[in-house]
């Protein structure tokens, strides 16, 4: 049995709707390529990685230290020094009033 070949020679059936939605799709993609991207870093974001930055400088025996005292606490043979607390916060007091009356 032999297939009748006879629709080759038709032309296809597209719709004027199809072949306008393909013509604007490829103009919006060349709209979309032709944007640039714009990166903006706020003062709060140079700030955070100057801090970053200082973290990473910081001692690593520092933590020795706190796992020392943490174990002392732990034991209960950690003495608090009130006198050196007591200095310590009057001039953290005083440090800050200071930055205060600056502004």
């Amino acid at each position: 049995m032999k297939i009748d070949d006879s629709l080759s020679g038709a032309p296809s059936v597209r719709s004027q709707k199809t072949r306008n939605g393909k013509d604007k799709r490829s103009t919006i993609s060349a709209t979309i390529t032709t944007t640039q991207d714009s990166v903006e870093i706020t003062q709060t974001s140079a700030q955070l990685n100057m801090l970053e930055d200082k973290l990473g400088q910081l001692d690593t025996a520092e933590s020795s230290k706190l796992e020392a005292v943490r174990q002392a606490i732990a034991e209960g043979r950690f003495q608090v020094n009130e006198e050196a607390v007591a200095d310590a916060l009057v001039q953290s007091s005083m440090e800050s009033l200071s930055r205060q009356g600056r502004k």
